[in-house]
């Protein structure tokens, strides 16, 4: 394991340096323990698909794909705006940058070196990198994208995130910038698309600043390919009366950990996050959710759900903290899972941890298998078994995708899950 750190530490120092973020990268890399399953927040975690490889740190490769091959991929109009983040870097040739009133759109490298407004922000949200990955991802930033928005945008921004090189075992470090101006609004729709069957990792941090008023509708869907190691960090912090909502289906990938960490700073701010898992065969998928409310008067929803079949593993791990001053905070955290076999195995743990009296939070966790009457009831009317599996399945999964309220991603995603468990359902 040691060997994995020495690894990380040398391709930070090779890195070319371009903002001094990096430098706090670099020195966490010297002093941060690996993940281990002693530390809370990996004891779930299986580490060996990703610390077992030494992944190499991408560089910017031309010619890989061509506008048609995105175009296959997009889920907004052609004509819309798209951002192809290619092994994390931001490819001008691939995206769709048609001019936006309201809306900037750079190459995070490029904001960093012309201080585009706001710049000075970048890591402020995700910190001192008390992680390996996340202190590798600050070491290494410069590939990305940088979004201002300043008006209500009545047109969707897609970002589709690839993993695709000559080279096998690519390590992508992409990051990105959001920042929504006061009573300005956005709909940012996110892809981290298969393109190849190719052993890789990708690390991101998305960090999302909304100011007063400001509302975001962040729809997330992940189908990579299954030898893709997927690991997420998403940073919110919200100021007073915003509004966020964030819905994240996780589907592919062999190795999935998505990390979200929401913090209210100004009051009557609203945050609606969801998630959906599948895990099948040779997979796992992790959501962990850190929620502070340190404000009053904020409320929050988190409703998560999984599907899991074969020797597929789930891990879900929430909590609210409520602090002292953050009175009146109302917040519900809700995780229900679906087993389909008895080899699947799911570990959730929902937490509160509430320092102020006048508070209403709620949290809960299901696990259970389809019911036997549901199915029946499906059976009586002369659908066959697999199809009434596979229906009460699509039912259980699509009440959370709904969620995304876009309805040209919600439908990719149900083909994606019905594809997955025809063969299942099949079976049982």
């Amino acid at each position: 394991m040691s060997a994995a750190l020495n690894h990380y530490q040398a391709l930070a120092a090779a890195a070319p340096q371009t903002h001094a973020y990096q430098a706090i990268g670099r020195e966490r890399l010297s002093l941060v323990e690996l993940p281990n399953r002693k530390q809370e927040a990996w004891r779930y975690t299986p580490l060996a698909p990703v610390l077992d490889h030494q992944f190499t740190a991408a560089s910017r490769e031309e010619g890989l794909l061509e506008p048609e091959d995105i175009a296959s991929l997009r889920v907004t109009p052609a004509d819309h705006v798209c951002i192809v983040l290619l092994n994390g870097f931001f490819m001008p040739e691939l995206s769709t940058l048609p001019p936006q009133v309201g809306l900037e759109v750079l190459d995070l490298e490029q904001a960093i070196q012309h201080s585009a407004i706001g710049i000075e922000r970048l890591g402020s949200l995700s910190g001192a990198c008390l992680d390996l990955f996340g202190a590798v991802n600050a070491a290494l930033t410069g590939s990305g994208a940088y979004l201002r928005v300043t008006e209500k945008l009545t047109q969707p921004v897609e970002i589709i995130h690839l993993n695709y090189s000559f080279e096998s075992e690519v390590l992508s470090n992409p990051r990105v910038l959001v920042q929504v101006a006061a009573n300005a609004r956005l709909n940012l729709i996110e892809q981290h698309a298969q393109f190849a069957d190719l052993l890789s990792m990708s690390n991101g941090v998305t960090e999302i600043f909304l100011s007063e008023g400001a509302q975001l509708l962040h729809p997330r869907l992940q189908h990579d390919s299954v030898r893709t190691r997927h690991l997420s960090h998403l940073y919110v912090q919200q100021a007073a009366t915003s509004v966020y909502k964030g819905t994240s289906l996780a589907l592919g990938s062999a190795w999935s950990r998505t990390e979200f960490h929401l913090d209210f700073v100004g009051e009557h701010a609203h945050c609606e996050l969801n998630g959906f898992y599948l895990a099948g065969e040779q997979q796992m998928q992790a959501m962990h959710l850190d929620v502070l409310h340190s404000v009053p008067n904020c409320t929050s929803r988190e409703t998560f759900k999984g599907i899991l079949y074969g020797h597929g593993k789930g891990v879900f791990d929430g909590n609210i903290l409520v602090k002292k001053d953050a009175q009146k905070t109302d917040a519900r955290l809700s995780n229900d899972n679906l087993l389909l076999s008895r080899e699947a195995e799911i570990d959730t743990k929902p937490r509160l941890e509430i320092y102020a009296d006048d508070v209403q939070c709620s949290h809960g966790t299901t696990v259970g298998q389809i019911d036997p009457e549901m199915l029946f009831y499906l059976r009586a009317r002369g659908i066959p078994k697999a199809e009434a599996t596979s229906l009460i399945c699509q039912g259980f999964a699509a009440e959370l995708i709904a969620h995304c309220e876009y309805p040209a991603l919600e439908a990719k995603a149900l083909s994606i899950l019905q594809e997955r468990l025809a063969p299942v359902a099949a079976k049982l």
